[in-house]
């Protein structure tokens, strides 16, 4: 009977499995049986030829290591496997790319087998690289102020110096409903100087004026200063009580008149700095008399139709 023949394709898988036990023996510090950089793939991609002509343009021949190093392919990674210990083997996660293959894993072979000995380096894992787009940034627009809502409110106080009828000092206090910006507005306030005095009949009469005033306000404005001018009416109580007569008396009356005002300041945050300037005329005259039963004389003094005040304060921006 002849001799059964064994084809060829079914011979050379023999000889591969052959091959990669021999490697599998060795340690990745044996060499070769026949002193060279032995390559074995189970695959086309990539072929042990092409991992040849890839370590080419890393290192001349005369360089190469002398190794056995087989290698096995899947769709996704490869592993090469240096020696016959388990710890030499490398993963490789790479595409479908046969040359890219080849190019890997001679790298590796090159990486792997310099100065360093194999155990030290470790097991890497390549990933391919890959570029995160982050989406774009939208910049919402800005909101614009509907006109109702472009206004706030200032609540404010001062001190003051009265100079009409000799110069006193006083408090006042304001709020206001103002424009963001340039604009007009409104202001209320409250103003309290300090007693003044004057002599007449032996004695000395000592009067005070008390005033609320209200009016329109225009403000022209910048982000570091703005500028107000101010023009409205005024109602006031006039007190006047005597010292150093026979008989001590008091009385009062009402007053009413117009009021212009300049003011200048710089905002700071929620806070405005001001310096503020008015003038006061009161429509009704009035007049200090002391009567003869007291002096023996009947004797009147008028007191200030103007009046005049100068303050600094302080006003805190709310909604």
């Amino acid at each position: 009977m002849p001799a059964p023949r064994v084809r060829p394709l079914v011979l050379s898988a023999l000889l591969a499995a052959m091959l990669v036990a021999r490697t599998a023996e060795a340690g990745p510090d044996v060499p070769s049986a026949d002193g060279t950089l032995v390559i074995v793939s189970d695959s086309d991609c990539p072929s042990a030829e092409a991992v040849r002509e890839a370590l080419v343009d890393l290192r001349p021949v005369g360089q190469w290591p002398a190794l056995s190093v087989a290698i096995r392919a899947t769709s996704q990674m490869l592993v090469v496997e240096i020696g016959s210990q388990k710890t030499n083997s490398r993963q490789l996660t790479v595409g479908p790319d046969c040359a890219a293959r080849a190019t890997s894993v001679a790298l590796v072979i090159t990486t792997w087998t310099g100065e360093l000995p194999i155990e030290a380096a470790g097991t890497p894992v390549l990933q391919p690289s890959a570029v995160v787009m982050q989406p774009p940034t939208v910049k919402k627009p800005e909101e614009a102020i509907p006109e109702a809502d472009a206004r706030h409110s200032e609540m404010g106080a001062g001190l003051l110096a009265a100079i009409a009828g000799g110069i006193v000092p006083g408090v006042r206090v304001e709020f206001g409903r103002m424009r963001r910006g340039s604009g007009l507005g409104w202001r209320v306030d409250l103003t309290v100087p300090a007693a003044r005095q004057v002599n007449i009949g032996g004695g000395t009469t000592r009067w005070m004026r008390i005033s609320a005033g209200v009016g329109i306000d225009a403000r022209w404005a910048t982000r570091r200063f703005f500028v107000d001018g101010e023009l409205g009416g005024a109602a006031g109580l006039t007190f006047a009580w005597g010292r150093g007569y026979v008989a001590n008396q008091s009385d009062w009356s009402p007053a009413w008149g117009l009021d212009a005002g300049i003011r200048a300041g710089m905002p700071w945050g929620r806070t405005r700095l001001w310096v503020d300037l008015r003038a006061v005329k009161w429509l009704r005259e009035q007049s200090v008399q002391i009567d003869p039963v007291t002096t023996g004389t009947a004797t009147t003094a008028n007191l200030p139709s103007w009046d005049v005040q100068g303050s600094i304060g302080v006003s805190y921006v709310f909604q």
